[in-house]
């Protein structure tokens, strides 16, 4: 049976709650940390969030600032505000610091807008699972040739110079070659009978930038939308300020500051972390000194590529059993058992059932995330940007180097840019080769989106379906197309009953294609 208020209560949780009358409703208007004490309080409390919400008020227990609800309850003196504020501090001090009850900080929700960032930097910060981004695009966006990482790390070294030289002659070519290419597409591709002008110029320039999108050097500035709850804002946070980037520990003290102001006690303990950062000076010095150079493929012995590495030799019945057992009362060896005991019809109308009805905007059900699969990729840096958003798989990357040379998408071939482009991959190799002896970190800036990275995914079989379909579909980009059909062709080989059920698009799209 829902609540009651009285009037004078309804007046005060009206500009906090989505109504007073239903037994689900929307919390609006609050403090991100009070959010996060409300919710807390359902572990805790025996009554309901909004009389909660209305004995915090009354009791000025959280500080809710000029907040038209907050008037009806607090005391107008400077005195009262102040006593607000610190009872909010010791709540959140007792509960989140003093007890370690850290999944409080799960409900306190923080918007981050993240400006002038490198490549290189954004993918540190994108590799936390639990968050959601938005990043510039290079199809949609042309970037602007003079922002881009100035790495003043680098002053005073030598290198300044041979950097900053390296950089803008990318970005200036990057700038003369973006209207040509826009004009080149054009000529290739006359605009459509029913396609207005304003569609079929954006269409171009998207083609064109995806094309140009491989001399951007990793030192291009772009903005990142995120949005992150306390608790894994703060595993971001201390993973800025442990890594050996100096961009990134920069970012990591900015993003806190500024996150402080909506979420301040839930980040305290976001700092340097000697486990995360000694670990992994030490494992690159061990990896170094136990492997050395071995397997490092140079120029264009390398090219993209996907393979699996990694797979469970009975995963249809392994499969086959998991879906069987949601559905079941017996155990899972039991389950297991029988499984084994089926014919190959049974067990394909078992997968057949279970995923035949997905209409177009259905994920498989989840099942599929009992089985798993590892894969290689060597990709090029600007197709691991869009690769590395598939957050659900596990993603182990090796350092960016120049050691696995460069793909060259065929439209620079046949625009005409094979010559000034292939000049520019091996200035920047050579600038990376130079600033690499000595500062391996910074030298990365220079290497161009073109260069390539070596990957190690695990995904289980729920998200291959999500990455294959997606990133294998006809809009998609001809490089991370590529590595979704590889994906897919390995999954067939070793299981063609599970690859049955992946919507795969195979076909060879042209990348100027409209």
């Amino acid at each position: 049976m829902t609540e009651t208020f009285s009037p004078e209560e309804i007046a005060i949780l009206s500009p906090y709650v989505s109504n007073t009358d239903l037994p689900v409703f929307t919390v609006q208007n609050l403090p991100e940390e009070v959010v996060a004490v409300l919710f807390a309080y359902y572990s805790r409390s025996k009554e309901s969030l909004r009389r909660n919400l209305l004995k915090l008020i009354k009791e000025q227990d959280v500080d809710l600032g000029d907040h038209p609800g907050f008037q009806a309850g607090r005391e107008s003196s400077s005195a009262a505000l102040a006593k607000a504020k610190e009872k909010a501090r010791e709540f959140h001090e007792k509960w989140v610091v003093g007890y370690g009850h850290a999944s409080v900080a799960e409900h306190a929700v923080a918007h981050i807008a993240i400006e002038d960032v490198s490549i290189v930097a954004s993918k540190v910060i994108e590799d936390n699972r639990l968050a959601s981004y938005t990043e510039k695009s290079t199809r949609y966006v042309v970037f602007d040739p003079e922002k881009y990482y100035k790495a003043p790390e680098l002053d005073g070294t030598g290198f300044e110079g041979l950097y900053h030289g390296t950089v803008s002659a990318l970005m200036s070519a990057y700038a003369e070659l973006t209207p040509k290419a826009i004009e080149k597409v054009k000529q290739l591709l006359p605009r459509g009978e029913k396609q207005s002008e304003i569609a079929y110029n954006a269409a171009c320039r998207a083609k064109a930038c995806d094309v140009l999108r491989y001399i951007l050097p990793a030192a291009t500035f772009t903005n990142i939308g995120l949005t992150i709850n306390g608790r894994s804002l703060e595993h971001m946070i201390t993973k800025l300020l442990s890594h050996p980037l100096a961009e990134a520990a920069r970012l990591g003290t900015i993003i806190k500051a500024e996150a402080e102001k909506i979420i301040p006690t839930l980040l305290k303990y976001a700092g340097y972390n000697p486990y995360i950062a000694e670990t992994n000076l030490e494992m690159t010095r061990l990896a170094s000194e136990i492997l050395g150079d071995a397997g490092v493929e140079r120029g264009d012995s390398a090219e993209n590529r996907a393979a699996i590495v990694r797979f469970d030799p009975g995963a249809e019945d392994h499969l086959v059993a998991a879906v069987l057992y949601g559905y079941a009362q017996a155990g899972a060896a039991e389950v297991m058992a029988l499984v084994r005991g089926m014919s190959l019809e049974q067990k394909e109308m078992v997968i057949d059932e279970y995923l035949s009805r997905r209409g177009n905007w259905d994920e498989p059900l989840r099942a599929l995330e009992h089985v798993y699969y590892t894969f290689e990729a060597i990709v090029d840096y600007g197709a691991f940007r869009d690769i590395q958003r598939h957050r659900m798989a596990t993603q182990t990357t090796q350092a960016f180097t120049a050691a696995l040379g460069w793909e060259t998408p065929p439209e620079m071939i046949e625009y005409g840019y094979e010559t000034i482009f292939n000049e520019l991959m091996e200035r920047a190799g050579s600038a990376y080769q130079a600033i690499s002896v000595q500062r391996p970190r910074e030298a990365q800036y220079v290497l161009p989106l073109a260069y390539r990275q070596r990957v190690l995914f695990t995904w289980n079989l729920r998200e291959l379906h999500h990455f294959v379909s997606l990133r294998s579909a006809k809009q998609g980009h001809a490089s991370y197309r590529s590595i979704a059909q590889q994906a897919y062709r390995e999954l067939e080989r070793v299981h063609p009953l599970l690859a049955r059920y992946i919507r795969v698009d195979l076909a060879d799209y042209t990348l100027a294609r409209i």
